[in-house]
C-alpha cells in the first residue's frame, strides 16, 4: 500500500458533510434525514483512524452534524410559519451544550468548538447560515496509510534507549445493538416494554490504577422518559488493546406520535476513579436513535397491517429525503384517511359495482373534509401545470383515478404516475399523491388492503414521488365466490 494512498471511505464522507454545509451556508435546503445520515458516516470513518486524536476530530464533526440537522428542520419550519419551530431550536441548543462538555476540552475539536460558538445565540436563517460556512472551512485530517519504514537496530552502545511511548488512550464502539440491529439505524421499539441491548468496544489500554470502564447514556430527552443500562468494565485480563462485550436492557416509558422525531441517546466513556487517566477519543456509533411509537394503543387508522405499512412508507420517505418535514406531516395526514378508506372498502366492500371518476372524487373530498386536521385546507380542482387537478391539500396533489380494469399489483398504476408528477412540479412540489379505485369484477378474495399502499417514482429529470394507494372496489361477496 502506498504510504500517501488516500482512506477514501473516510474522505467521501467528509466531502458530502463540506458539500451540505456549503449549500446551507448559501441559503440552500438539505434534508435533515440526508445530514443524519452523512453524520452516522462519519461516526463509522473516525473507527478507520489509527490515531485517536484524528479519530476525535471526525467523531466530534459528525455531532455537530446531528445538531445541524435539528437546524435544518428549524430552518424549514420558519419558512413554512408552521408550529414547533422554537422546539426544534430549543433542541439544538441543548445537544450542543452536551457536545461542548464532551469535547470542549480536547484540542484537536477546538476549531469546531470556535466555528460552534453560536449555536446558542441563533435566532435568524441567516444565523444558521453564517454558522453552516462557519463549520463547512474547518479543516479535518485526510486520512492516509501510513507503512512502518525499515527500523535498523542501532548498537547498545551508541544508542540511549528510550522507553517507547504508551499508546494513545481510546474507547471505540464496534457493535452497539437494540433489537438485534445496529445503532446506524433508526430502532422501533415498543414502548413500557424491555428490549434487549449489546455493546462491544475496543480499548487501546488500561490506565494504571483504574479499576472500571463505564458506559453512560447522555441525551437531551426528558430522563423520565426512558431508561437504558450503564455498562460497568473491570479490568479484563491479557495484554491491549482490549475487546469488551456486555449485555443490557433499554425501555422507553412514554410513546411518541407518528410525525415526531426518534428519541436520540449517545454514551460516554470513563474510568474509574475519575481521578486516572481518560480516554482521549472515544469513536464509533455510539448515537442511538430510538423511536417508540405504539400503533397498538394508538392506531392510525383502525387496521393494523395498513398503519404498519404507512409507518414503513414514512420511514422511506425520511431515509431518503423524499419529503420535508412539513411535506411529510401532510402526506401522513392524508394517508390516515384515504388507508382507513382503503382497509373499509376491503372489509365492508363499499364500492359496489362501476364507479365513475366524478362519484369517486365527491366520496374522497367528503371524507378528507371529516378529518378535523384537514378540513378547510383541502382545495377541490385547483390549476396546476395548465391542468385541473382532481384535490390538493397544503399544495400536495391528491390525484384520483376510476378503472374498470383489474389492477393486479401497485406497479400496474405507473400509467398514471407522470400526470400526478407533472401537477405536483407545477406547484414546486417532489412528492404527491395518487389514489386509484379499481372497479373490475372480482372473481377472487381482493389482497389485503395493505397490499394496495406502494411508493412509485416519475421519470427523471423531475423524479417525483408519487404515493399510491389502490382501493379495491367491485368485490364479490364471499359467499358468491363458492357457487
Amino acid at each position: 500500500m502506498r504510504q500517501d494512498a488516500i482512506l477514501s471511505q473516510v474522505f467521501f464522507a467528509r466531502i458530502e458533510a463540506v458539500d451540505a454545509l456549503g449549500r446551507l451556508g448559501n441559503g440552500g435546503a438539505v434534508e435533515a434525514e440526508t445530514l443524519r445520515q452523512i453524520s452516522a458516516a462519519l461516526d463509522g470513518a473516525s473507527l478507520q483512524y489509527g490515531r485517536a486524536a484524528t479519530a476525535t476530530a471526525y467523531g466530534a464533526f459528525a455531532g455537530l452534524l446531528r445538531i445541524v440537522s435539528t437546524l435544518a428542520e428549524w430552518r424549514q419550519s420558519v419558512l413554512d410559519a408552521t408550529e414547533g419551530g422554537d422546539r426544534l431550536l430549543r433542541s439544538a441548543i441543548e445537544r450542543h451544550r452536551l457536545w461542548v462538555n464532551e469535547y470542549g476540552e480536547r484540542s484537536e475539536a477546538m476549531p469546531l468548538l470556535d466555528a460552534s460558538t453560536t449555536v446558542p445565540s441563533i435566532a435568524t436563517l441567516a444565523d444558521f447560515e453564517a454558522l453552516c460556512s462557519s463549520l463547512s472551512r474547518v479543516p479535518l485530517p485526510i486520512g492516509v496509510f501510513g507503512d512502518e519504514g525499515l527500523r535498523v537496530p542501532r548498537k547498545k552502545d551508541l544508542a540511549v534507549e528510550v522507553a517507547p511511548q504508551p499508546a494513545e488512550l481510546s474507547v471505540a464502539f464496534l457493535k452497539f445493538q437494540l433489537g438485534g440491529q445496529p445503532a446506524a439505524d433508526v430502532h422501533h421499539l415498543a414502548p413500557r416494554e424491555m428490549h434487549d441491548m449489546e455493546i462491544e468496544v475496543r480499548v487501546s489500554r488500561w490506565p494504571d490504577n483504574a479499576t472500571h470502564l463505564t458506559l453512560t447514556p447522555v441525551s437531551a430527552e426528558p430522563r423520565s422518559s426512558y431508561e437504558l443500562s450503564e455498562f460497568t468494565f473491570p479490568k479484563p485480563p491479557g495484554k491491549a488493546p482490549y475487546t469488551l462485550v456486555q449485555g443490557g436492557r433499554a425501555i422507553l416509558q412514554v410513546a411518541q406520535g407518528l410525525k415526531a422525531r426518534p428519541f436520540e441517546f449517545k454514551y460516554a466513556a470513563a474510568f474509574q476513579p475519575a481521578s486516572v487517566e481518560q480516554p482521549v477519543a472515544i469513536v464509533g456509533h455510539r448515537t442511538l436513535l430510538v423511536e417508540g411509537i405504539d400503533i397498538k394503543s394508538h392506531p392510525i387508522t383502525g387496521y393494523a397491517a395498513m398503519d404498519e405499512k404507512i409507518v414503513s412508507v414514512r420511514d422511506l420517505l425520511r431515509q431518503q429525503g423524499l419529503a420535508n418535514v412539513h411535506e411529510l406531516s401532510d402526506v401522513l395526514e392524508l394517508l390516515a384517511v384515504l388507508c382507513n378508506m382503503a382497509g373499509r372498502a376491503v372489509q365492508d366492500a363499499e364500492f359496489d359495482g362501476i364507479w365513475p371518476e366524478s362519484r369517486f372524487q365527491d366520496y374522497v373530498r367528503k371524507e378528507l373534509r371529516r378529518a378535523p386536521r384537514i378540513g378547510s385546507d383541502l382545495e377541490e380542482h385547483p390549476a396546476a401545470a395548465g391542468g385541473i387537478t382532481d384535490l390538493s391539500f397544503r399544495g400536495i396533489t391528491i390525484e384520483l383515478k376510476s378503472v374498470d380494469h383489474r389492477i393486479r399489483r401497485v406497479e400496474d398504476c405507473q400509467c398514471y404516475v407522470e400526470q400526478t408528477a407533472s401537477y405536483a412540479a407545477a406547484k414546486g412540489k417532489r412528492i404527491a399523491l395518487l389514489c386509484v379505485l379499481d372497479c373490475s369484477k372480482k372473481e377472487t378474495a381482493p389482497w389485503p388492503a395493505a397490499d394496495g399502499l406502494a411508493i412509485l417514482r416519475s421519470a427523471p429529470p423531475a423524479e417525483v414521488t408519487v404515493v399510491t394507494i389502490v382501493v379495491l372496489g367491485n368485490i364479490t361477496r364471499p359467499s358468491k365466490l363458492s357457487r
